[in-house]
């Protein structure tokens, strides 16, 4: 994971003035309260943990109709069948006391519901599991292959005869924040020291991501222990042949290694306040300047933090090698990576800004306000943000909504974002009943703090704390965005061979944003002939547009006559431009052509860059550009003296 981020060099953009990006929203709800399980699953099948009333389950993913009219429901709720009892929370005690092995066809039964479930994170490997009680300010980190080598036997290299690995690897209280950092499962905790600096008039919100309200009293500079420090730690797992595992005793799969104490840059003008994991470690931090008002609304930066390229070379992962990583971000929501490393996502408010991270650059690619309610001007945070194969999924608190990126593949092109609504409780202002294909109609559904966790069975897996939901991705633009950034071009190609001809234009646009200009002047037979011209001259599809003009020159020539003629600093009309653009890729032969042609049509609008085009035509072929020139005169009506009136050239 360092090697990918230890090249987040240059500058990042600051924040736009825009309502959206003004307003900080420190109590976001952490979670989701599921996770898939990435070793294996349930019986080699996808699985899922969660947690209910007071314990741990795994269980299979099934689905389950919703409707009962033998119509396919909206949105569908996704059964765990037949969950098995992993661990069992005890209350406001140590939550993991026992392991069990039952396997129980119903939910355990409480007359309590979970005062604050765990936020369930893993690691980047999926072999550990990191449950952590935002409102407890408390962590635990478990090994998920040992969690269930009781109920599937054997799932990796520590579970053998006689080898009894415990599942439990690490604890921590006062913790304020958890991330999982670079992709050798180690990670940073946030530990306050001593005594709570941040004293709140509130009580502190369970699940809050950050682990607390913003302090409306910051610790003196005087007080250097009540600091909360950022402390990085390794996990290293037992070995095979471990002593203690030839004797049958149990142990735990993994021991934790102190990797020293972060040094935050800022010093003590700077708190420390929120961890972001990834391939680099984000350390949100509010301001300790004069003027305390600006850290109770949550002002502040962040930085990105990553072991040096020397370091990295000597395998050395001690928390002094960590240097900051390019210049500082506005203090963010959120912040998540993609699957390789290479794009991060930071939210503000409602809107999310994409970063591209590629050896000496961290560049800001473009960012896209997310409307999570009928009422556009209303500001409404993000509470979960993923990327799955290329796309970035968000969610409000009420819904749920997808960011396709924009072509990524050439560094001079502008990456375009668009964002549609999957899911959402409010009906938007244009209606549900739009048949614009273009314009993804939502699914109205009552969410509640939805977060995104994978794909399942052809929709979006989202986990609610009324259960998990799966969306539809069922709409044309939705599934061809999704294939298309998987790279799934046969299957994307498929559906778009299905779009009725009247949608090929506005399809042709959605597909050039994504960067596929090839597949709309390939495969969209409706789209109208300035858009495909256009297209051909765009994207230099020159065989396609000399095809066109061969074909079909005698019909389009005299309905392009027109296009760009009268419109103010317009240069040259259409036709004019075209004949240019064929002379410049060499295509001599068709511009003669399109001097014919025009000859022939009579129109004198189009005599006169006909004439024109015979000018240029005859520099690199003077023999045919001089004939070409007296074909267009011979055209070309007199004036009453018998001469070509000169002003039809000139203009």
């Amino acid at each position: 994971g360092d090697r990918r981020s230890s090249n987040l060099l240059g500058t990042a953009s600051s924040k736009k003035n825009d309502p959206s990006m003004q307003t900080r929203h420190p109590n976001i709800p952490a979670g989701p309260i599921h996770t898939i399980i990435s070793i294996g699953g349930v019986g080699n099948r996808p699985g899922i943990l969660f947690v209910e009333n007071h314990a741990v389950y795994a269980s299979r993913l099934g689905t389950m109709r919703a409707s009962n009219d033998q119509k396919q429901a909206l949105v569908e709720n996704v059964d765990l069948p037949d969950p098995m009892m992993l661990c069992k929370l005890h209350g406001r005690k140590v939550p993991w006391r026992t392991i069990g092995s039952t396997r129980m066809s119903n939910f355990v039964q409480s007359s309590q519901p979970m005062e604050c479930p765990p936020r369930l994170i893993s690691s980047p490997s999926g072999r550990y599991l990191c449950l952590y009680w935002g409102g407890k300010k408390r962590y635990e980190i478990l090994h998920a292959g040992s969690l269930l080598a009781r109920e599937l036997g054997p799932v990796n290299a520590l579970d053998g005869p006689g080898q009894q690995v415990t599942p439990y690897v690490d604890s921590g209280s006062n913790v304020l924040s958890f991330a999982w950092v670079g992709d050798d499962d180690n990670f940073a905790i946030l530990r306050r020291q001593h005594v709570d600096p941040f004293p709140s008039d509130s009580k502190s919100q369970d699940g809050d991501l950050s682990g607390f309200s913003i302090p409306t009293t910051l610790p003196s500079k005087g007080k250097q222990g009540t600091r909360p420090q950022v402390e990085l730690f390794k996990l290293a797992e037992v070995k095979v042949d471990a002593v203690e595992l030839a004797a049958g005793a149990s142990v735990a799969a993994a021991t934790t290694v102190s990797l020293g104490s972060l040094t935050v840059r800022g010093g003590d003008r700077v708190v420390p306040n929120v961890l972001f994991g990834g391939p680099a470690l984000c350390v949100g931090c509010l301001s300790m300047s004069s003027d305390r008002s600006n850290a109770s609304n949550g002002e502040g930066i962040a930085y990105f933090y990553s072991r040096k390229s020397s370091a990295i070379e000597k395998h050395d992962e001690r928390a002094s090698v960590y240097m900051t990583i390019g210049t500082s971000i506005p203090y963010p929501d959120l912040v998540t990576w993609d699957e390789s490393g290479q794009l991060c996502a930071v939210s503000y408010g409602s809107r999310v800004a994409l970063y591209l991270s590629e050896e000496s650059k961290f560049i800001l690619l473009g960012s896209v306000r997310v409307v999570g309610s009928e009422h556009y001007d209303a500001e409404v945070p993000l509470i979960s943000l993923k990327f799955i194969h290329g796309v970035l999924y968000c969610s409000t608190k009420s819904s749920v909504h997808v960011i396709f990126l924009g072509n990524l593949e050439e560094d001079d092109t502008v990456c375009e974002l668009d964002a549609y609504t999957i899911a959402t409780d409010g009906v938007p202002l244009y209606g549900i009943d739009n048949p614009d294909l273009s314009s993804p109609v939502p699914v109205i559904a009552a969410l509640t703090q939805p977060h995104i966790l994978a794909y399942h069975s052809g929709g979006l897996l989202v986990s609610t704390p009324c259960g998990l939901r799966l969306l539809p991705l069922s709409h044309p633009i939705i599934r061809i965005g999704t294939l298309l950034a998987a790279n799934l071009t046969d299957r994307a190609r498929k559906w778009i061979l299905a779009i009725p001809k009247a949608e090929h234009d506005n399809l042709a646009h959605f597909l050039i944003r994504r960067g596929h200009a090839d597949l709309a002047i390939s495969y969209l037979n409706g789209l109208s002939l300035e858009t495909y011209i256009d297209l051909c001259m765009r994207y230099e599809h020159t065989d396609e547009l000399e095809h066109l003009i061969d074909a079909h020159g005698s019909e389009i020539i005299p309905e392009i006559c027109d296009w760009g003629r009268g419109e103010v600093n317009s240069g040259y009309s259409g036709y004019f431009a075209i004949g240019i653009y064929m002379l410049g890729k060499g295509r001599i032969g068709c511009a003669k052509r399109l001097v014919a042609e025009a000859a022939e049509s009579g129109v004198r609008e189009l005599l006169a860059d006909a004439m024109k085009l015979a000018t240029f035509i005859s520099t690199v072929d003077l023999p045919d550009g001089h004939a070409l020139l007296q074909k267009v005169t011979h055209a070309m009506d007199l004036n009453a003296n018998g001469h070509l009136a000169l002003v039809n050239i000139v203009n």
